[in-house]
């Protein structure tokens, strides 16, 4: 998994627009997995299709992460 540098966290919490989009376009792939929904047509086969509706709302939900996020410094004892 990759991470999303600190730096641009910090950045993205001011909104430079650069950096939200940096953020935004992360988890774009997570964030479409996750919204789709399914349905079973007239002929009894599923399909899939993205909520759009969804999709809206975890992407607020994002950016008002983003703006709420708080940086935690490490204990002493903390080795990487």
């Amino acid at each position: 998994m990759r991470y999303v540098p600190a730096p641009i966290i910090r950045e993205a919490k001011k909104y430079d627009e650069k950096a939200v989009d940096f953020v935004l376009h992360h988890f774009e792939g997570y964030i479409v997995n996750r919204c789709l929904s399914s349905y079973m047509d007239e002929y009894g086969n599923t399909r899939t299709f993205l909520d759009e509706d969804l999709r809206y709302s975890a992407r607020a939900a994002l950016l008002s992460a983003i703006g709420t996020f708080e940086f935690v410094d490490p204990p002493e004892n903390f080795a990487i």
